[in-house]
């Protein structure tokens, strides 16, 4: 069996209102939505959420034997994120790395190789999902444009396990409806017709290959609609950041699952469903007695520490910036 034994998530300090990006366009939102400071990158934030991971772990980076990195928004076409998180992490030389995007399944991607890895090696091996969603004025703003990273240690069962993996389940369909390039804000089709007849049957099939009976469950998707339709007819209470970080792409459904083992008690099921283009993916989890919250900050903290910031801020501070080498 594969179990986690570290978890960690990171949002970044500063929110926008949807409201004030939806009134200057004529529209109408609710919530918040997180906005990374001038200073932080995919790297940055990535590491952040890992290094409360390892703690929870009780492990060093040099003890990792993979690493994992999913994104959607890595501007760089060659350059990747899992070995700078590796290396910021002190984890070099005999390790596996992998950079996973093109999809937001790409979270459950990293988080099947790692199971994988894990199974086939009895090793430890870290996973981290990091995005900043981009926004333009041009497209209202794109108030619900998030950002932000989580990250999850797996290893062999152990008794002091945060969760145990009990089962892994996928249906990919090549249905591919929502689309978008590089810095570019996403483009979709017919949404209605997406959630029925992208949405729903894939996330279907993959929950009944996960199987399990789940008390909680988070749901990985661009937008809520979307989210409920990928949940369908599981009866389960949906654990969600989306109100209060809003869409952060393949970091939205791994930072609910944290904020769901953090806000856990031990012998829950927990459900992860997470849809993109090309399929769904679904994990049942199984929480033990290791919910360990001494080490960083808890996603609920992370929520609760907040400055806002302007329309036009929420637009800059998503530009990229121009990069200088290591």
């Amino acid at each position: 069996m594969v179990a986690v034994t570290g978890h960690g998530g990171y949002v970044p300090l500063y929110r926008v209102d949807r409201t004030d990006v939806a009134d200057l366009h004529d529209g109408r939102a609710s919530g918040e939505s997180a906005v990374p400071a001038r200073d932080e990158n995919h790297v940055t934030m990535a590491a952040e959420a890992a290094e409360t991971a390892l703690a929870r772990a009780s492990i060093d980076g040099e003890d990792l034997g993979a690493v994992f990195a999913a994104s959607v928004t890595d501007p760089f076409a060659e350059h990747g994120i899992a070995a700078h998180v590796a290396y910021r992490l002190g984890a070099e030389g005999d390790l596996r790395t992998g950079d996973f995007g093109g999809t937001l399944r790409a979270s459950t991607d990293a988080l099947f190789a790692a199971h994988r890895f894990v199974e086939a090696t009895d090793g430890t091996a870290l996973l981290v999902a990091v995005d900043v969603m981009p926004a333009s004025a041009d497209d209202g703003g794109t108030p619900d444009a998030g950002a932000g990273a989580a990250a999850l240690v797996l290893g062999p069962d152990a008794d002091d396990a945060v969760a145990t993996v009990e089962g892994l389940g996928q249906e990919t369909t090549g249905f591919v409806e929502r689309h978008r390039e590089h810095g570019a804000v996403a483009v979709s089709g017919d949404e209605r017709f997406e959630r029925r007849h992208g949405v729903a049957p894939a996330a279907e099939a993959a929950v009944e290959r996960a199987g399990g009976d789940p008390d909680r469950a988070v749901a990985g998707a661009p937008d809520g609609r979307m989210a409920s339709a990928a949940l369908g007819t599981v009866d389960a209470e949906n654990v969600s950041t989306f109100g209060d970080v809003g869409h952060a792409g393949t970091a939205s459904p791994l930072l609910d699952l944290v904020h769901a083992l953090e806000g856990g008690s031990p012998d829950e099921s927990l459900l992860l469903v997470v849809y993109g283009s090309g399929g769904a993916d679904a994990v049942s989890l199984a929480t033990g007695p290791g919910t360990d919250r001494s080490e960083g900050a808890t996603v609920e903290e992370l929520l609760d520490a907040k400055e806002y910031v302007s329309y036009a801020k929420h637009l800059e501070y998503r530009e990229r910036v121009e990069y200088e080498g290591t």
